[in-house]
């Protein structure tokens, strides 16, 4: 056998044990797979389903991890800094409150709409704040909602439809270990 063969081989290997220890995370009964990492300012992994890219993607599961908040009071502020950041790039704010889990531990969530005529579509963001075991991480679900006829009539039935069932699943979502997630940018 070729050294070439032999280093392509082992390179297939190394990258099929690579890519299958990836985590994944599980939402809406979908499986979502990690597309992307960036350490700045945070740590955010974003996670796809399968047949989408990060840059194509019509559901988006991200995660934040957050290691300057661990109380409650750094809680709501870090949520009054992501509800400025989000109405300062266009957003819309259309829920802002503090929720319970079933365990009875609070955590903020934030429902934005953000607006892209050109593309026919709303882009809409379901987003949980809350405390984790070592820090506080954000977790949100991105939907984007097309319809080039009437995206807006399409946006609204979209949020009366799936709303509800959005919002459990945040609140109830297991994620990975953050700790471990891979911290390499790609």
């Amino acid at each position: 056998m070729s050294k070439i063969w032999i280093a392509m081989t082992l390179a297939s290997i190394a990258w099929f044990f690579a890519s299958a220890a990836e985590p994944d995370v599980n939402l809406l009964t979908r499986s979502y797979k990690l597309a992307s990492f960036h350490q700045k300012p945070n740590a955010m992994w974003e996670f796809v389903p399968p047949g989408e890219s990060i840059n194509a993607w019509k559901t988006l599961v991200t995660v934040i991890d957050r290691p300057d908040a661990h109380t409650q009071a750094d809680l709501d502020r870090l949520a009054e800094g992501i509800d400025s950041n989000y109405k300062g790039h266009g957003g819309r704010i259309l829920l802002a409150k503090t929720m319970q889990d079933h365990k009875g531990a609070p955590y903020n969530y934030i429902v934005v709409a953000f607006e892209q005529p050109e593309q026919h579509r709303f882009e809409l963001n379901f987003v949980k704040i809350a405390l984790g075991p070592k820090n506080a991480y954000i977790l949100v679900y991105g939907a984007r909602v097309t319809d080039p006829k009437d995206y807006l009539a399409k946006g609204k039935e979209f949020l009366n439809q799936h709303s509800d069932e959005i919002g459990r699943a945040l609140e109830s979502a297991v994620l990975p270990d953050i700790s471990a997630l891979p911290r390499r940018e790609f």
